[in-house]
């Protein structure tokens, strides 16, 4: 934290912009000692904090909010969570996408990289291994889709959190006798592929600040599934399906259904590339502008 300070000073930082858990809580302390001399500090929430926020943490955010100029989150919902939780108002900046990295990928090389038959039906999740994005959901409703269609495979697509998570799930898939049909492809960095790959995206998370990955394959043309938690009712709008978390049995027959109508599934991505028009990093940049200009102006 000394140093970050010395940095603030040496540099002559005029707006120290902190984001997420961590760094919102040490950047701040770091930048309360230097705002006698002028520093303006904004915090940006990118997500629902209730799972890291106990009594000491929110004792110390509550503080922190007093020398905060200003709030952004990344979602109507968050913005409620910072109000609810610390009583601060946050201005919304929705997040933007990249849509250079998640379109115009091709579905043959998509499906070869992850052994995925060209004409079976492919359910994604695109996300980190871990419980909040409902991993355990989606193999349980994956092996219940199964049943209905027996040919169809589906795939996890992210990093692992949570090795334990992991190895029970890789058991439960053995145990139910799907290890060729339920697969987990790790970090990509061929995300437009991977992508072009799917027949369909599901976002079984239990909690999500915006849903960057929903608003990423709407751009992509997939349909996607989302349970309705956090920003994601907002990000999906009326393009996708929305869900009760921690249901599997509603995400297992929420994807049979979609995969059994490719007219629905159609009508979906039309309304997705137009819902996904809507996030952009341009919009974004220009409200965090706005925002600077303010707080600069004011003494």
């Amino acid at each position: 934290m000394m140093d970050l300070i010395a940095f603030l000073d040496h540099h002559k930082i005029n707006i120290l912009h902190t984001h997420s858990f961590r760094p919102n809580l040490y950047g701040r302390m770091a930048g309360a000692v230097l705002r006698p001399a002028g520093l303006k500090i904004v915090a940006h929430y990118h997500n629902d904090y209730s799972d890291k926020w106990d009594a000491e943490a929110l004792c110390v955010e509550r503080r922190l909010a007093a020398v905060t100029d200003a709030g952004i989150a990344v979602s109507a919902s968050v913005a409620d969570h910072l109000a609810d939780s610390v009583g601060m108002v946050c201005e919304l900046a929705e997040n933007g996408i990249d849509r250079s990295r998640v379109i115009g990928g091709n579905r043959d090389r998509g499906r070869a990289a992850l052994r995925v038959p060209m004409d079976a039906c492919l359910v994604g999740l695109v996300g980190r291994v871990c419980r909040q994005k409902g991993i355990d959901t989606f193999v349980e409703a994956a092996i219940a889709a199964t049943r209905q269609r027996p040919g169809a495979h589906f795939v996890v697509i992210g990093d692992t959190e949570d090795q334990a998570l992991l190895a029970r799930m890789m058991a439960r898939i053995c145990e139910a006798g799907l290890t060729g049909h339920i697969h987990f492809a790790g970090h990509r960095d061929d995300m437009a592929d991977m992508l072009a790959a799917l027949d369909l995206l599901a976002a079984p998370s239990r909690w999500e600040g915006f849903g960057l990955m929903l608003a990423e394959a709407m751009a992509a043309e997939v349909p996607v599934i989302a349970s309705a938690v956090g920003g994601m009712p907002d990000v999906v709008g009326e393009a996708g399906q929305l869900i009760a978390p921690e249901d599997p049995d509603a995400l297992a027959m929420a994807m049979g259904a979609l995969l059994g109508d490719p007219a629905r599934r159609a009508d979906m991505v039309r309304r997705g590339l137009r819902q996904s028009d809507r996030f952009n990093w341009a919009t974004t940049a220009g409200r965090v502008a706005l925002l600077y200009d303010r707080i600069a102006r004011v003494a």
